[in-house]
């Protein structure tokens, strides 16, 4: 059986990135369509930096990509994973009602009569404050939170194994 070079366990770091955050997407999306549960705006919100690491993992795992340059890369994907780490927690205080969140998915009432009507011809997204499905007591906030610091821990492990980045 072939070893696996130092080049190769930097490559297959990205690869672990961009697979993780494809999974992620992918169950996002299956949670949407497959089984109704809507996104409020919150939950778009935590999708961007999954889509990111995803398109960046997914590139800097071309052979044309100097692992120098992977390892830099990688750290941008430790940063978005926190970012994303970020909006998940934000959005579990909302759900847990710790703090008010964003007007825009408040669920507030119309003040008018053309506000009702303006109201009446959009299509509505779930309230950021109630989740919309638990397991456990935890809600997909909750667990992208966790998934999120994880995979953000798992990066910043990445880079600090320096045999791996090292031109060869």
């Amino acid at each position: 059986m072939p070893v696996m070079n130092s080049t190769d366990k930097g490559r297959l770091a990205l690869a672990t990135v961009a697979l993780a955050s494809a999974g992620a997407v992918g169950l996002a999306l299956i949670s949407q369509h497959a089984f109704g549960l809507w996104p409020c705006d919150l939950c778009y919100l935590q999708r961007v930096p999954y889509a990111l690491n995803l398109l960046l993992g997914g590139l800097c795992i071309m052979p044309a990509v100097p692992p120098c340059e992977r390892r830099i890369v990688l750290m941008h994907c430790a940063l978005l994973f926190a970012l994303g780490a970020g909006f998940a927690g934000y959005h579990v205080g909302v759900e847990e009602h710790w703090w008010a969140g964003p007007t825009s998915c408040s669920g507030g009432g119309a003040v008018s009569l053309d506000d009702l009507a303006t109201a009446l011809t959009q299509s509505v997204l779930p309230s950021c404050d109630e989740a919309a499905f638990r397991l456990l007591g935890i809600s997909m906030a909750g667990y992208n939170f966790a998934a999120s610091l994880f995979l953000a821990g798992f990066c910043i492990w990445a880079m600090r194994k320096l045999a791996w980045w090292d031109k060869q």
